[in-house]
């Protein structure tokens, strides 16, 4: 979830490779219904780690006031395989 209009966030997931759906919210109508507005510096949210599956229900929710304290990258992981459905 992105403040940034939308040609910076897409010039963004080209640099990094990013090929999955990614939310702008420039009015922060998503960042203050999820409760991580940052009211120091309103323009930069709280730095936070959302999981939505298809249904969109969260599966993994992590937020945390200071940007270097973040999940570990297994635990984020693991949360994305969580989703993963086995073959039928």
């Amino acid at each position: 979830m992105s403040p940034d209009d939308a040609e910076g966030l897409t010039r963004l997931a080209e640099k990094e490779g990013i090929d999955f759906p990614l939310l702008l919210d420039p009015e922060l109508e998503a960042v203050r219904r999820w409760g991580i507005l940052n009211e120091e510096n309103p323009v930069v949210p709280h730095p936070t780690v959302v999981i939505v599956d298809r249904a969109s229900t969260v599966r993994f929710f992590h937020l945390d006031e200071d940007y270097r304290r973040r999940p570990p990258a297994e635990t984020v992981v693991a949360a994305l395989r969580g989703l993963i459905r086995p073959a039928d």
